[in-house]
């Protein structure tokens, strides 16, 4: 990863491309004020305290200038000073709401105060308005939101915050680190991770990177070694076992079938065989996985969404129904929530309910993917 220094350096740059030219505050009719902007401005990137002190006389004068607050919370983020960079990156974001990149920022911010839950929210945020087209702000930004996600043990998540990076090139050993984390459900981060458990982690990361790479190439040598070399760790038959979804269904049904039996609690691997099961009309094995999945975590959206689809597969549709709602409640942007739920409202002959999550499920599957990024 990059410095601090070099960080808060790609934010300004970020910034300066997001915050439009402030008309009001060139036309101001204080000298002192656009004086004092001018050389907060000039100062930004090589003395960062004191254009922020600058910024701040400067908003004395003016306290209702949104974007001075935003490149205040910019200079005191690059100068380390955290606390207060989130102070004034929240006063910006109220006065200007709407903007993907101050919101991603302040949630940076907030990492490094280690706020990991408003943090991870505040980048989502961001990035679901939108990023600056800023490739160095973007992987800072994404980065932390996986941090974020692994201290929170939500390894979907971290793992999507990684996915857009390893599609455009990034394969940076923080990089590797954080995808392996997360796709053995390791319950570590970069910076406690047992000297022990670092080989696996690094294998799996690799393994993880060549498959969402799509390096095919790469991905069965390291897939083989990974299982040869730690067959009885947890995690690893997951892996495993998602690899050889597409291509060999049986082999992958089996890999899950062996990390329930090393990891016992493990509810992803439950989910991956109920779907499976599902495909090949085993209705009834697949409602009694996907319901052990929802007692193992009763808040899971997925969880909920395969246990109605497995329902509606056994043609049990208001049970398929009432788990299906659930799992809508649990995360309503998950457009294929609303898909099956669909098609079970109209199985159930509710087709003004049907239309409704049809319309969503247009409406979010619209949603464009993130923009392109590189490597830390």
């Amino acid at each position: 990863m990059r410095t601090r220094a070099n960080i808060g350096a790609a934010v300004l740059v970020a910034l300066t491309f997001v915050l439009m030219v402030d008309e009001t505050a060139a036309q101001d009719t204080s000298r002192e004020f656009r004086e004092l902007a001018r050389r907060a401005e000039a100062a930004q990137d090589t003395h960062p305290a004191e254009a922020a002190a600058l910024y701040r006389k400067a908003l004395s004068i003016r306290p209702d200038w949104a974007d001075g607050w935003l490149y205040l919370g910019a200079s005191l983020f690059q100068a380390g000073r955290y606390a207060e960079a989130r102070n004034a990156l929240r006063k910006g974001v109220a006065l200007a709401p709407g903007r993907g990149t101050p919101l991603a920022f302040l949630g940076m911010a907030e990492y490094e105060l280690h706020d990991y839950k408003s943090a991870l929210s505040d980048i989502l945020k961001g990035e679901s308005i939108g990023l600056a087209d800023k490739p160095d702000f973007v992987t800072a930004a994404r980065y932390r939101a996986a941090l974020a996600a692994l201290r929170l043990s939500d390894f979907a998540q971290a793992l999507e915050q990684v996915r857009p990076l390893v599609r455009a090139g990034n394969d940076s050993p923080s990089i590797i680190e954080v995808l392996g984390l997360s796709a053995l459900f390791a319950d570590y981060l970069p910076s406690n991770l047992p000297l022990a458990k670092r080989p696996l982690v690094e294998l799996a990361g690799r393994a993880a990177w060549a498959f969402v790479a799509e390096r095919a190439d790469q991905s069965e040598p390291l897939f083989k070694q990974l299982e040869q070399q730690f067959p009885n760790e947890p995690g690893v038959h997951y892996m495993c076992g998602v690899f050889r979804l597409d291509h060999d269904p049986v082999a992958a049904e089996e890999e899950f079938r062996r990390e329930i039996r090393i990891a016992t609690r493990n509810v992803p691997a439950r989910v991956q065989l109920a779907l499976l099961l599902i495909k090949r009309d085993e209705a009834a094995e697949a409602v009694k996985v996907a319901g052990e999945a929802v007692e193992l975590q009763p808040a899971d959206a997925l969880c909920h969404a395969t246990l109605g689809r497995a329902l509606l597969s056994a043609d049990r549709t208001s049970e398929a129904i009432a788990a299906l709602e659930t799992a809508a409640k649990l995360a309503p942007a998950a457009a294929r929530t609303h898909f099956y739920l669909e098609q079970a409202y109209r199985r159930a002959g509710r087709m003004a309910d049907a239309r409704k999550e049809k319309a969503e499920w247009d409406r979010l599957r619209a949603k464009q993917e993130p923009v392109t990024v590189r490597n830390p």
